[in-house]
């Protein structure tokens, strides 16, 4: 080896430490507190509201993607086009601080789930709903700046629903047993009354469930986004139940 290539070869090996150095420093961590991910989620909430694009570029992630209550996944440059337009018929408002909040610190990411209530309103037909979520957020950290990285919505079903008014002698129409009549299904459903409240028991499970009333003999229960609803021949009799699923339909015939 001649002498320039050693000396050139010793300088090199001297700098790797400082170089290394340099990308530590460059490699700012994050705060990993709940305070500073909870200060940046505040952000992100209010980015929204104001429709400031340019505040959800800088808290997002190049890799983002999200995944809201119906299903349908967008990444960051949809998310930013959507801000950047002016806001349809349907404005919403959620709570600005978040509930029942779990903080997880893994691997270099936080991972934030908590639930929020919101309202929406249709400023064209001037009606308004509410709505209860479950929201997951990922945050990476990127030079010492937490940005979120995922983002899952799931909504809650019927959480604030309330029951509409029945007769407590109409519930009587409705006890009984049912059974599924979908593709040679045999599974059998029990529809009994407790005082003032109708229960269903599917398949003969030990916990009955109740079922709350809503509109023209259709029914809910908490936590459960399907809808059943009794069905009634033309003498007005009640003849079997109608289940609306999320992708699809049951139906069960009273038994005699």
């Amino acid at each position: 080896m001649t002498r320039p290539l050693y000396l050139a070869l010793a300088v090199l090996l001297s700098t790797l430490p400082a170089f290394g150095q340099q990308n530590q420093a460059a490699a700012l961590p994050c705060p990993a507190t709940e305070k500073a991910v909870l200060e940046v989620e505040h952000q992100l909430w209010a980015a929204p509201r104001t429709r400031d694009a340019a505040a959800l570029d800088k808290l997002t992630d190049e890799r983002f993607i999200s995944t809201d209550d119906y299903g349908v996944r967008t990444g960051k440059r949809e998310l930013l086009a959507h801000y950047r337009q002016p806001e349809g018929r349907v404005h919403e408002d959620t709570d600005e601080q978040p509930a029942d909040i779990r903080l997880v610190f893994t691997n270099g990411v936080a991972i934030l789930n908590f639930t929020k209530h919101g309202t929406g309103y249709d400023k064209e037909a001037g009606i308004s709903f509410s709505f209860n979520s479950v929201i997951t957020r990922v945050f990476t950290c990127s030079n010492g700046e937490w940005k979120s990285v995922v983002f899952h919505e799931t909504a809650i079903p019927n959480k604030t629903r309330q029951p509409s008014s029945i007769a407590a002698n109409q519930l009587d129409e409705f006890v009984g047993r049912y059974q599924f009549v979908d593709q040679g299904a045999k599974g059998e459903i029990s529809v009994v009354r407790k005082g003032d409240k109708l229960f269903e028991t599917w398949l003969g499970d030990e916990k009955p469930t109740e079922i709350l009333p809503g509109k023209y003999d259709t029914f809910f229960t908490r936590g459960d986004w399907s809808v059943e609803r009794f069905v009634r021949d033309k003498s007005g009799k009640v003849t079997g139940i109608l289940y609306t699923l999320h992708d699809g339909e049951l139906e069960a015939k009273r038994l005699p």
